[in-house]
């Protein structure tokens, strides 16, 4: 899920000023098998948030896939069999997902005409959706990990989902119980007013890194990890959300460039960016995603660098996920 965003005027920054993010070295460990069983979301909602733009130069790590995709539309899981060998693991800072130098490989995706209106939303993600997919699937299966393609469901009004009732005046979320994106459209639409295409392709992506995390099993691992904290709502859990929050942000960063370097317009690419950077905690009732400068930071690290290793925010300062 993301925080909403408040509406601003928002500058251009020419420069891009990266927030300095220490890692610590990872220890790649194979783990006993964990399936996708969470019923929470990937996070809870917030209220409005600050909003800054910068433009961008095309400085992004390429990495190149021998498959392209089309924008067939599927919402269906694909079936994944938990018997075989290949399953998730339920890590978070020494997950095998980190893999050195991996990252999102270069994906081509033919994207629909975009509009604001339910249908035309559902079409949009839909057609993005094995897009996203075959940009992750290399990474996923280096590091022996399945690759499902969640469900995607658009919706204008109030529905229900294993994660609980989602309204339709809330922000996009990922429920692991479902291994489903619910993205909000009249939320983003009529709430947010967002007008750009990137912009939608930016929550898209967002929730897409959540979906990583749930076929990985970092999902499972978090909510556990939560549990053990006192659950959410503590300080220590509060620590935990934000951790999985801005590894999706930077996620999606990676999602972006491989998607840029795919060939898709900048048009998309700009706006996606702009719009991830100026999401955040300060105009939120709970710090449960990130500071604004942290979002920015974590999103530009995954863009620009697009390696998997630089999105693993479970080992990173506590003043980097505050």
């Amino acid at each position: 899920m993301r925080p909403p965003k408040r509406k601003g005027n928002g500058g251009v920054i020419i420069a891009l000023v990266l927030v300095g993010v220490t890692l610590c070295g990872i220890t790649l460990v194979g783990a006993m098998a964990s399936a996708i069983t969470s019923d929470r979301a990937s996070d809870y909602d917030s209220s409005p948030t600050s909003g800054t733009s910068s433009s961008s130069t095309r400085t992004t790590t390429s990495r190149t896939s021998s498959s392209s995709t089309t924008s067939s539309t599927t919402s269906e899981t694909s079936g994944y069999d938990y018997s075989t060998q290949v399953q998730p693991v339920a890590r978070l800072g020494d997950h095998p997902i980190n893999i050195q130098n991996n990252g999102a490989v270069n994906t081509p995706c033919d994207l629909p005409t975009f509009r604001t209106d339910v249908e035309s939303q559902d079409r949009f993600y839909q057609a993005a959706l094995p897009c996203l997919v075959e940009a992750w699937r290399p990474l996923l299966e280096e590091a022996d990990l399945p690759v499902r393609t969640p469900k995607v469901v658009t919706s204008g009004s109030d529905f229900e989902t294993p994660c609980g009732t989602r309204k339709w005046n809330q922000t996009a979320m990922y429920c692991p119980g479902s291994h489903t994106i619910y993205m909000t459209a009249r939320y983003y639409a009529e709430k947010e007013q967002l007008v750009e295409p990137g912009a939608y392709l930016g929550q898209f992506a967002h929730e897409f890194g959540h979906a990583v995390q749930g076929m990985s099993g970092i999902s499972t691992a978090f909510g556990d990890a939560a549990y053990d904290a006192g659950g959410r709502d503590t300080p220590s859990g509060l620590e935990l959300t934000r951790r999985s929050e801005l590894q999706a942000t930077c996620f999606g960063g990676m999602t972006l460039a491989a998607l840029q370097n795919g060939g898709v317009s900048n048009d998309y690419i700009f706006p996606a960016l702009y719009d991830s950077r100026g999401r955040g905690d300060e105009h939120s009732n709970v710090r449960d995603h990130g500071t604004t400068k942290n979002n920015n930071a974590w999103v530009d690290q995954g863009f620009y660098k697009n390696e998997i290793t630089q999105c693993n925010t479970w080992l990173a300062a506590a003043s980097d996920v505050s």
